[in-house]
């Protein structure tokens, strides 16, 4: 199973945040696609320079560092590799999360720090079983596959903040294939976007996104919201994470049905020493100790569940999904509970 693990880490220090006070929503315009001007990765400064999308630079990289990653909606992901290049094979009926699939290589629409990878030399397989889930969503740019989402409201998806894309979202509900259009599925088209007006790109903190529909869905047993969580997680709390990523690691490798698995709460202080200089009182760390469970590429914007209710939004991890020594890291939600109201109640 697995996030685009987005991922943090070019922050020497990240000030913790205990409190929001009240702010306006950042409203996101839909603009179309592709943008009128090209785009830049964002300077990393761990590395020596960064570079643009301008066709005569060749296929544009980020910045020299073993801390990033790049996401593009324009390239499918045509075979099983985590580095596939800058001219994918294209697939009718792709069987993998299609184009906007995170890579190492392609036209930048956001360049991301990622945690140093470990040795690439094993593959993993995440673990994680075929499952229906009512409330989960799959966020489309046109035919592109972009996150995962969850459904909060008939009129609402909630999402993670990295996952945005210039443009009108498609958002999917009520089937277990990301790509199915049987009788269950519903098909919205996103009027607004609300991105948490703090969110930092840098280190990934508020990490958060609402999607308002055009039209609201038709609630029933295929299609219904999970309820927010009323209270911050526990560590040692068993939850659910649910996803279209992929279920091996460092090469990947996409399920073609929705994929859920098991994970535990792990301290804030414990996460911390993972991650150093990367945690906030924002981001919560769920993983297994024992087993390879984990989110991975592919899962960004989903769902993690506790005691049936959401609980927080995949949003970074190392880039070796699966590691028992390293838990992903996800918003936390219980941070956010009056601007998810507001905004909601206020649009």
């Amino acid at each position: 199973m697995g996030p685009p693990h987005t991922h943090p880490r070019c922050s020497p220090t990240i000030p913790e945040t205990h409190t929001h006070p009240q702010l306006p929503p950042q409203e996101v315009t839909p603009t179309p696609w592709p943008p009128p001007s090209p785009m830049r990765c964002p300077r990393d400064p761990m590395a020596a320079h960064w570079t643009s999308t301008h066709p005569p630079m060749g296929p544009p990289r980020c910045p020299l560092s073993n801390l990033w990653t790049s996401w593009s909606p324009h390239h499918p992901l045509g075979h099983k590799s985590g580095d596939v290049g800058t001219e994918p094979t294209r697939r009718s009926q792709p069987t993998r999360v299609p184009e906007g699939a995170w890579h190492r290589r392609g036209p930048l629409t956001t360049c991301v720090p990622l945690v140093p990878t470990a040795s690439r030399n094993v593959l993993w397989v995440i673990e994680g079983t075929s499952c229906d889930l009512p409330w989960q969503a799959a966020l489309f740019q046109g035919e592109k596959f972009i996150c995962g989402g969850t459904l909060v409201h008939q009129n609402w998806v909630l999402t993670a903040a990295h996952c945005y894309v210039p443009g009108f979202i498609t958002v999917r509900l009520g089937g277990r294939r990301h790509r199915d259009s049987g009788r269950t599925e519903q098909l919205r088209r996103s009027a607004k976007v609300f991105k948490y007006p703090r969110y930092n790109e840098t280190n990934k903190d508020g990490d958060l996104m609402l999607l308002k529909f055009l039209l609201p869905v038709h609630v029933n047993k295929e299609v219904k919201p999970l309820p927010l969580a009323s209270h911050c997680p526990v560590p040692g709390k068993t939850c659910q994470i649910s996803g279209w990523g992929s279920t091996t690691s460092p090469e990947v490798t996409f399920p073609e049905d929705l994929h859920c698995t098991k994970v535990t709460i792990v301290s804030e202080e414990q996460c911390r020493r993972v991650y150093p200089n990367s945690i906030t009182s924002n981001m919560v760390c769920a993983g297994e100790s024992r087993s390879r469970a984990d989110s991975c590429q592919g899962d960004s914007g989903g769902p993690l569940m506790c005691d049936g209710r959401l609980q927080g939004i995949v949003s970074w991890g190392p880039g070796v999904c699966g590691d028992p020594k390293k838990p992903g890291v996800y918003v936390n939600l219980c941070k956010y509970t009056q601007w998810l109201q507001d905004t909601m109640r206020r649009n």
